[in-house]
């Protein structure tokens, strides 16, 4: 893929951090706000984007063996890679730093960054945004089982009724309903979602660059910890992936759409889940800050291999 167009779609990505790192840091946005912000995108954007995701598409035997597909690949890959990191480090396990890095080597921003990433970087092959909403459903059932046991070290946190009952499976559900029975959004109503859903990204970075306001710069870039789960996460994930999807009988299209799914960077899910069991919340903000900004120049980088 051109390095100069991926290069320039993230860039544009990113600059949407700026108004939100400049109203907290001139007051304008109490960082007490940053919570609302995050409710509103979990519960209204996050399940629009993935709903208008899905509308993209017509029911087909082949959408759905490769909606199968994808789901089998992405929960094969980010709960293999997170087994494996999780076993080479369980012996630190005891350190809350340590806990996030497992989380963050495989679970990555696979909506708010990967979506708008397939959308300017694949338009010829529009079938992938709906199967990007697999790796989101894998995403959440991932951190509501073994992510959220992980962070805490507490069994109490795994929910497998959470996995079903939150706002990003609910979509899924509701996409696939509409999905079988050949039901598409039109006129106000699919030009809402559509409206709303496209709102996800730049909400989502809205809400990062008020964080970065927030959190001090030399505890961003000075823990090792960090770099060694941005470097599983950014580099050693995706060519695992891309490694994985070569030896499957898939389009070759296909393949570079998971692979453009696997390069961004830690998902905001690992902030949030740390931050709602009350592990690790600062590692997992300065991860999430420490990729994002860092997939600038990995993601061009490492999509020029396809």
């Amino acid at each position: 893929m051109s390095f100069t167009v991926t290069l320039g779609t993230v860039l544009v990505m990113l600059a949407y951090s700026i108004p939100g790192f400049l109203l907290v840091k001139f007051r304008k946005v109490p960082a007490s706000a940053i919570s609302a912000f995050a409710t509103y995108l979990v519960y209204v954007c996050t399940p629009l984007q993935i709903l208008y995701a899905m509308q993209q598409i017509d029911y087909s035997p082949y959408m759905l063996a490769y909606m199968g597909i994808a789901l089998g690949v992405s929960l094969a890959t980010m709960g293999g890679t997170l087994g494996i990191v999780y076993f080479v480090l369980r012996k630190r396990q005891e350190e809350v730093p340590y806990r996030i890095c497992v989380t963050a080597a495989s679970l990555g921003n696979v909506g708010f960054i990967g979506l708008p990433l397939l959308q300017a970087l694949m338009p010829e092959y529009p079938q992938m945004q709906a199967f990007a909403s697999m790796f989101f459903l894998s995403l959440n059932i991932l951190m509501w089982t073994l992510g959220s046991w992980i962070t805490s070290r507490d069994k109490r946190y795994m929910s497998v009724k959470k996995v079903f009952l939150n706002p990003a499976s609910i979509a899924v559900a509701v996409g696939l309903v509409l999905f079988f029975g050949r039901v598409r959004l039109t006129g106000q109503v699919g030009g809402m979602v559509e409206l709303m859903g496209r709102m996800a990204t730049p909400m989502c970075m809205l809400i990062l660059g008020m964080r970065l306001a927030t959190v001090p710069l030399k505890a961003i870039f000075t823990n090792p910890v960090q770099y060694v789960a941005v470097g599983l996460k950014l580099i050693v994930f995706p060519l695992v992936t891309l490694a994985l999807c070569s030896l499957l009988p898939v389009e070759r299209d296909f393949v570079r759409g998971v692979f453009v799914l696997s390069c961004v960077p830690v998902g905001n899910l690992v902030l949030s889940f740390a931050e709602m069991l009350g592990e690790g919340q600062d590692v997992a903000a300065n991860v999430v800050l420490l990729s994002t900004m860092l997939s600038m120049i990995t993601i061009p980088l490492m999509l020029m291999i396809i």
